[in-house]
C-alpha cells in the first residue's frame, strides 16, 4: 500500500513539473521510452534494483544512457528516484504519470478486442464514433483474439461493451438455461 502511495506522489510531482513546462506529451513519451528500456533489459533492471551497487554508479550509468535524448527534468527525475531508492517503482510511477497526463490532455484509453485485425477504415470509423460519444481524444489499444469468433469487445475505464459473437452465444445460453 505504501508503494502505491509513493508511486502516486512521485508521479504527481513529475506531472506538475511537466505541466508547468508545457511538456506533458514530450515527458510522457520519454518516460515511456525509459520504461521500455527497463522492460527490454532485465540486466539493467536487475542492476538498478541491486541494493549492493553504489548509488553513484547507478546514477552515472543512467546519466550516460539518458544524456543526449532526454530532457533535463526527466533525467533529474530518474536520478532522484535512484537517490531515494525508488527506481523499483518506476513502472508504477510512469503508469500513474500517464493517467494524470491523459486526464489533463483529455485523452481516454480504449481497449478494443476483435477476432481479426481492424482495417484502417474500420479503425478510423470506430475512433470517430468513440470520440463523438465521449467527447475526448481516444487512444485505441487494439488486440486480436480469434476466440471471440467475430464482433468487437470495447473496454474503457470501468465500462465494457461486449458485441462479440462468443459473448452473444454465452448470453443466449444463459437465457436458455434460466428458462428451462
Amino acid at each position: 500500500m505504501l508503494n502505491i502511495q509513493l508511486a502516486k506522489k512521485y508521479a504527481a510531482a513529475m506531472f506538475e513539473l511537466s505541466q508547468e513546462e508545457n511538456r506533458l506529451p514530450q515527458h510522457g513519451a520519454q518516460l515511456t521510452q525509459i520504461s521500455n528500456l527497463f522492460e527490454d533489459s532485465r540486466e539493467l533492471k536487475a542492476f538498478m534494483d541491486n541494493p549492493q551497487i553504489d548509488l553513484q554508479v547507478k546514477k552515472n550509468l543512467m546519466s550516460k544512457i539518458l544524456a543526449d535524448d532526454f530532457d533535463a527534468p526527466v533525467c533529474n527525475f530518474i536520478l532522484l528516484l535512484i537517490d531515494k531508492h525508488r527506481i523499483s517503482l518506476l513502472s508504477e510511477i510512469i503508469a500513474d504519470f500517464h493517467a494524470l497526463s491523459n486526464k489533463a490532455l483529455g485523452i481516454q484509453i480504449v481497449y478494443v478486442k476483435t477476432a481479426f485485425a481492424l482495417t484502417d477504415t474500420q479503425r478510423t470509423s470506430l475512433l470517430q464514433k468513440l470520440e463523438s460519444i465521449t467527447e475526448k481524444t481516444i487512444q485505441l489499444k487494439a488486440n486480436i483474439d480469434p476466440s471471440i469468433i467475430g464482433g468487437v469487445i470495447i473496454k474503457s475505464g470501468d465500462r465494457l461493451i461486449d458485441g462479440s459473437v462468443i459473448g452473444q452465444l454465452k448470453s443466449i445460453k444463459k437465457q436458455l438455461v434460466a428458462n428451462c
